[in-house]
């Protein structure tokens, strides 16, 4: 969870324009070096929420500072990792995104 002054500071930084930020001890990269990157395994899916779910999922998702799908991804990753974790199984993939 976000405290309250590290909201302020993540605002003033998205605040800040980019003309002073340096960038001389980061090598360029290229179109080429980016071509094969792949941000994770995900899929998209549809699933049916009750209004009201929905409701305190965002509310809660606001209050971390979180986009509320992030928020209910998170959550069902956490839940299905400890419902996983009771049957003595390993995950099945190393790779996570949010």
């Amino acid at each position: 969870m976000l405290t309250e002054k590290r909201k302020q500071q993540l605002k003033a930084l998205a605040a800040m324009p980019d003309e002073p930020i340096d960038y001389s001890d980061i090598p360029e990269t290229t179109d080429e070096q980016w071509k094969g990157a792949v941000r994770g395994m995900t899929k998209h899916i549809s699933i049916r929420v009750s209004a009201d779910d929905l409701e305190i999922a965002n509310k809660l998702a606001a209050q971390k500072g979180l986009p509320y799908q992030t928020y209910i991804k998170s959550l069902l990753h956490e839940s299905l990792v400890a419902e996983n974790a009771k049957t003595g199984r390993t995950r099945t993939s190393s790779k996570r995104s949010y």
